[in-house]
């Protein structure tokens, strides 16, 4: 958290408020809330896109192009402030001050974001499946003969080589959705139950945008737009599900599945 819809949110939102405005300055913020000038570029402009859980910051100006490569975390968001006021908000990572007075703030707390100079990095990502989704597909069924598949559907589906974007709650929600026992490989799949999942999975990720992300722990639409409860149907829903632990993570799953 946050995952596929939400960063595409903060996307959104990054580009909603930088929008043709000039900015003049790049902070690294250390612990503690202290402003480090990354001295990078002055007068700049910046947008942004989206790779499944990884955002994209583009910061350029005339023969200047950066590229930050941002990781939310558990908890990351961006909030646009006046910047005299910046320093209210706790747990700021990065500020980007524009020339009329406001600043783009990248925070978060537990487990906040991470940024670094350069393209989409680090945990290696398959294509997104809202953006690319013929790829998508074909990523996996190129690769179901592998190990990564040799695992039940709730924790391969967190495998970010392949499902780029899916975290908990959407898992919750996919395998829910497909009313299918969570404890099946996806290797085991027929034609059909694949062709359900890689619909319910694009299903399941533009509806969760369209409702404003999933304002579920720590993570709020910036925009303040979230009706996430009107479609959340299995994600903590404890009449109906319960907490299972796959790999890592817990993933709620229906109780009418639970193994003896």
């Amino acid at each position: 958290m946050p995952e596929i819809s939400e960063v595409r949110i903060m996307s959104e939102y990054v580009n909603h408020y930088s929008e043709g405005k000039k900015f003049k300055k790049i902070y690294h913020v250390e612990k503690g809330n202290i402003p480090i000038d990354s001295q990078l570029i002055e007068e700049f402009y910046i947008n942004s896109k989206t790779n499944g859980k990884e955002l994209l910051l583009r910061v350029y100006h005339d023969d200047t192009d950066l590229q930050f490569s941002v990781f939310m975390g558990m908890s990351g968001n961006w909030k646009w402030v006046p910047t005299e006021k910046w320093n209210d908000t706790k747990y700021v990572r990065m500020r980007l001050d524009s020339t009329d007075g406001n600043s783009l703030l990248l925070y978060g707390s537990y487990m906040g974001p991470k940024y670094r100079l350069g393209g989409f990095t680090g945990v290696k990502r398959g294509p997104d499946p809202t953006k690319e989704f013929d790829k998508f597909k074909k990523n996996i069924l190129d690769n179901l003969h592998t190990k990564s598949f040799d695992k039940p559907i709730c924790e391969a589906i967190l495998d970010q080589k392949y499902f780029n974007g899916i975290g908990a709650y959407l898992t919750s929600e996919i395998v829910g959705r497909l009313d299918i026992n969570p404890f099946k490989k996806i290797k085991d799949f027929n034609s059909h139950e694949l062709d359900n999942l890689f619909n319910v999975i694009l299903k399941c990720c533009n509806e969760s945008y369209e409702f404003g992300g999933g304002e579920l722990v720590d993570w709020k639409n910036p925009f303040g737009k979230s009706k996430i409860d009107d479609w959340i149907l299995f994600y903590n829903n404890k009449d109906i599900c319960y907490k299972q632990k796959f790999g890592k993570r817990n993933i709620w799953i229906q109780k009418k599945f639970k193994q003896c």
